[in-house]
This record gives C-alpha cells, sequence and structure tokens, in this order.
C-alpha cells in the first residue's frame, strides 16, 4: 500500500516538475501548445504575427498565396502575416453576435458601426495613432477627421479606416473590372454584336449557346448564372452599367450614379431590381439560366465559371479561374462595351466605405494590426501591394520608378506564375486607390496605370480584344468610347468640378440605420428574395406580370415606400448640414 501512495505521490510531483519547467522556459523547448492561435505560436517563436481578417466574402484569393513576394515583404517590413476569414452575411452576424472576433473586421461602415461600437467588439486606434499610425495620420488626414466625426457612433473617436482612398480620377483607363464580362473568343466569333441594353445582351448569350452548347471538355454551358449567399446583390450590380443607378448605404434604395434623389428599389419599376426580374425571367424562358442560380453559392459559382460553364458574369473576378488557367491560350473572360457606362474607377475621398477596416477587441495583437493598417495606407506599402519589390519588380530609371520588364512580361503571361507574387492580388485590401500620388516620386502608387505599362503588360487576351477595336490595351477600348461620348463613367458627374468641390460632394455622411430600420431592411430583403424566386421562375408574360403585381403589393404593404421616404428625408438633412 505504501508503495502505490509513494509511486502516486511521485507521480505528482513530476507532473507538476513538468509543468514548472514548460512554464519557466517560455516555450522554448520547441512544443507548442494547441490552444493558442497561430499568431501567438509565431509570436513566441519570435516569428511574424498572423492577423486573422473578418471579410464579408467568399472566394478570395489571398490565403491560397501566402508564399508570395508580397506577404513576404509585408512580414519582413512590420512582422505581420494576413490570414482571412471568409464568412457570408449570416456567418458575419453569427460570429458578431458571439463576440469573439478575429484581429481585424473588414465591414460595411454605415450598416455596422453602431453594432460594433456599442456592443464593445471593437477598439479605437486614437491612442495608437502617434506610434502606429503616422503614416495614416499624414496620408489620409480627411479619412480620419470623418470617421471620428461619422463614424463613430457620436464618440468622436477613430474606429474605422476603409481602404482605396483615392482623391481624383487617374488619367489613363486599366483593364475595367466590372461590367458584362463574357469569353471574348465566343462573343468575337459572332462579330462582337453592340450591347446596348439587356436584351441585346440576351441576344448575344443564346447565339453564343447556340454554337458552343458544350465546353471544350464536354459540360454543359448556360449563358447566365448567378449566386444567392450575397443578398439581393446579382440583382442589384449586373444591372448598373444599362440603368446608372447605384445604391449608397441600403440595398433597398438607388440613385443614379452622383444623384441624391433615390427610388425604392422594390416598388419603383424602373429600378435594378426589376430590370433584372426581365432579364433573368427572359434568360429561363429561353433556356439560358443555369438551373442552379437561386440555390448556388458563390463558391459553385466560382467553379463552374472556371471550367468555362457560364458564358456571361458580372465582374472578371467573378468568373473564377478560368482566365488563369487558360493564360496560354488566350482564351477568357473579358468586360466589353454594353450600355451606358465603364466601370472606370471611382472617386473615394472616403474610400470603399462598405468595406471598412476597425481592430477587433478580441485582438492579441492590437498594436501589430494598427502597424498593418498604417501599412496599408502609407506610399511605400501601397506600392507593394500593387507593384511588388523594389530592386525586383520595379526599379528607378532616371528617377522615375518603373516596372521592370520582366515584371511587364510576367504580368502580360498571366496565369497562376503572375498570381502567385501577389502583386495586385485583392485591391480591398490596399489602402490607397491606384491613382493616388506618391509625392515622393510623383507618380500613382499603382505603376502598372500608365499608357506605357498598360501596352506592354497586356495579357495576350487583352491584346486580341483590343486590336479587334483598334487600341492597344483593353482601357483604350473604352477611353475611345468614352471620348467619342458612346459611354459615361461613374466619374462623368463630376466634370469640370474643382478639387475642393469633388471632396466636398464625395464627403457627405451616409445614411445610418437604426437597430429597427436595420431590422426592417432585413424583412424586406428576405422578402425581396422570396418573391424574386417566383418572378425569375414565371413561365410566360402573362404569369411574369402576375407575380410581379403581387410582389409590388407585398413591397409596398410591408413599408419598401416607407422606408424610402424616410431615406431621402435623411439624406437632404445631411446634405443640408454638410453645407449642400
Amino acid at each position: 500500500m505504501r508503495k502505490r501512495k509513494a509511486f502516486r505521490y511521485s507521480l505528482v510531483m513530476l507532473m507538476i516538475s513538468a509543468l514548472l519547467l514548460s512554464a519557466c522556459s517560455n516555450g522554448s523547448s520547441g512544443t507548442t501548445d494547441p490552444g493558442q492561435t497561430a499568431g501567438e505560436q509565431e509570436s513566441a517563436e519570435k516569428g511574424p504575427v498572423t492577423l486573422r481578417v473578418l471579410v464579408m466574402e467568399t472566394g478570395a484569393k489571398w490565403n491560397s498565396h501566402q508564399d508570395s513576394a508580397v506577404v513576404k515583404e509585408i512580414a519582413d517590413k512590420i512582422g505581420v502575416k494576413i490570414e482571412y476569414v471568409e464568412a457570408d452575411e449570416n456567418k458575419f452576424n453569427v460570429l458578431l453576435a458571439g463576440g469573439d472576433l478575429p484581429d481585424i473586421v473588414r465591414t460595411d461602415v454605415n450598416k455596422f458601426q453602431k453594432q460594433l461600437i456599442e456592443g464593445d467588439l471593437i477598439i479605437p486606434m486614437d491612442d495608437m495613432l502617434a506610434e502606429h499610425g503616422k503614416d495614416i495620420t499624414a496620408n489620409i488626414p480627411t479619412v480620419v477627421d470623418y470617421s471620428r466625426k461619422n463614424w463613430s457612433n457620436g464618440t468622436g473617436k477613430l474606429y474605422f479606416l476603409p481602404p482605396q482612398v483615392q482623391s481624383k480620377p487617374g488619367e489613363s483607363i486599366a483593364p475595367i473590372t466590372i461590367g458584362p464580362t463574357i469569353r471574348w473568343d465566343w462573343y468575337k466569333e459572332i462579330g462582337a454584336p453592340p450591347i446596348g441594353t439587356m436584351d441585346d445582351l440576351l441576344d448575344v448569350v443564346e447565339q453564343i449557346v447556340q454554337k458552343h452548347p458544350q465546353t471544350e471538355d464536354g459540360k454543359k454551358v448556360y449563358g447566365v448564372s448567378m449566386w444567392q449567399d450575397w443578398g439581393l446583390w446579382p440583382y442589384l450590380i449586373p444591372p448598373l452599367i444599362f440603368t446608372e443607378m447605384s445604391g449608397a448605404t441600403s440595398d433597398l434604395t438607388a440613385a443614379t450614379v452622383g444623384g441624391h434623389e433615390f427610388i425604392s428599389v422594390l416598388t419603383d419599376e424602373s429600378s435594378n431590381f426589376w430590370v433584372a426580374m426581365d432579364f433573368y425571367n427572359k434568360a429561363h424562358r429561353r433556356g439560358l439560366l443555369d438551373p442552379d442560380s437561386l440555390t448556388m453559392k458563390n463558391n459553385d459559382y466560382m467553379a463552374k465559371a472556371t471550367a468555362g460553364q457560364i458564358v456571361v458574369g458580372p465582374a472578371t473576378w467573378a468568373m473564377g479561374d478560368f482566365n488563369s488557367q487558360n493564360a496560354d491560350k488566350g482564351k477568357g473572360y473579358l468586360v466589353v462595351p454594353a450600355g451606358k457606362m465603364a466601370w472606370t474607377g471611382a472617386v473615394n475621398p472616403l474610400g470603399w466605405q462598405d468595406k471598412a477596416y476597425s481592430i477587433s477587441k478580441s485582438s492579441k495583437h492590437p498594436e501589430k494590426a494598427m502597424d498593418f493598417l498604417n501599412y496599408i495606407f502609407s506610399y511605400e506599402g501601397a506600392r507593394t501591394m500593387y507593384n511588388g519589390i523594389e530592386g525586383t519588380h520595379w526599379s528607378k530609371v532616371d528617377g522615375k520608378p518603373t516596372p521592370t520588364e520582366e515584371t511587364l512580361a510576367l504580368k502580360a503571361a498571366g496565369g497562376a506564375p503572375y498570381e502567385a507574387t501577389g502583386l495586385s492580388l485583392d485591391r480591398n485590401i490596399i489602402g490607397l486607390g491606384s491613382d493616388m500620388i506618391n509625392p515622393n516620386d510623383g507618380q500613382p502608387v499603382d505603376l502598372f496605370t500608365s499608357e506605357e505599362a498598360l501596352s506592354k503588360a497586356a495579357t495576350t487576351l487583352e491584346k486580341d480584344f483590343a486590336e479587334y477595336f483598334g487600341a492597344s490595351y483593353s482601357g483604350e477600348v473604352f477611353k475611345k468610347q468614352i471620348e467619342e461620348g458612346k459611354l459615361r463613367t461613374f466619374t462623368s458627374w463630376m466634370d469640370g468640378m474643382s478639387d475642393e468641390e469633388i471632396i466636398k460632394r464625395n464627403t457627405v455622411p451616409g445614411v445610418t440605420l437604426s437597430d429597427d430600420l436595420k431590422k426592417k431592411e432585413a424583412e424586406l430583403k428576405e422578402l425581396a428574395a422570396r418573391e424574386a424566386a417566383k418572378i425569375i421562375l414565371s413561365k410566360d408574360e402573362a404569369a411574369f406580370e402576375a407575380n410581379k403585381q403581387t410582389a409590388l403589393e407585398a413591397f409596398r404593404k410591408a413599408g419598401a415606400d416607407d422606408f424610402t421616404k424616410w431615406y431621402n428625408e435623411e439624406v437632404a438633412k445631411l446634405r443640408a448640414a454638410h453645407g449642400l
């Protein structure tokens, strides 16, 4: 009996000694605590800290390129590695309700500032600015001041910093990424007929599907498709090139680009929503609509696009990896001139407000998170993320920073090798817009925006497209049509304004919804999604009209018009307070 007790006592003492030794050694034995986050383990090993960033989107490519030159440079410069945590809106709301968030949160500041601040989920950055935010203070003071005044839930503190801050339009047009995105070789094959309306687009799609009912490897080709895990996005964004209508801080209202009189997306029959309903129903009745469109998620859509099964999509980034996998063959998807507008970029003195960065209270490395935010708003950081490493991807020629011929050739070749560099991989993560001028050298932070670079870095696909329209690079196709008055841009309404006027008109505070109105908005969006499915699947014109009238009545009864009336009243108050 004594031997057993002695053995137990010895065993307990051994365990205690082992625990004490482990604590004193501070992990130097090389073992890691399975309960630690990746960032904590790396910090203990004196390596870069991994910061997890919650993003309300799916299908991003950042995590797939953790060995890229850009990622390594960020790690070397500020001791940080970034890892995305992707979430659709439902998962995002679940994470917010749980309260234990990743280090950095990227979200719509106008929709979520109240919930994040009042829920004590994020921290103010003010005390860290002096030591960790000098580039933020120097380079985007307008954003900092505006954020404290309008995005602080009345506290006057700095919580949010949106990316892609740009105070004036650039001079050149980079390859366009948003708009009718068509398999170029197939579109060219049928003579690239002009696309003035969404009916024209359907005619083009139908011609292509008739010629190519299957992909080269035998999969069925669908003319049109969409995904359902981004709310009403498929019904609001694709038509805007044709309608010139865009939303602001609510999916339920929209105004002419540059305008401030908002219509109800749900009850005004000229809205993007109803233009989309007409388009998708006609596609369904012509047999051009992917039958999975009303149930599919973004990742599933991307897989079909990568397989070449979709003729037209809403943006180049929405077409999966088809282009990179077929770069050497000159096949791929491009945005083509269509409708009334061209997405040549926008003026955003306040950045992309729907992707604003904040630092989570749950973060164990808030200073490192601040270092990262400072880096993305620095001229050095922005240029690195757009163009890579000085001496490797670009160098100074007669004092002017210029991409190397090797980098331009790599970009022109496209495909996986270029993507693996991390250059311009995700613009949502870059604080400064591509045309922002670096005062240290007088050049845009994105060196790929010069006409010479655009021409030299054009892919085989882009060159073929440009040459077809008598241009030297793809953006020039749109530039010519804009100069000829055939297309407008999202900044055309600012033509003739002074720099001061542009900033003033682009810094009107956005409407912020109360909790009750956010609930009302969510209910209306859910109702819209349910009604949309019935409308799109209408078997003929008569059924479409009947389902449309039923939906309009339901939207009015649910308060869509009241919501729009309130929204316009708020817009008027905010503009008046802003001196407009």
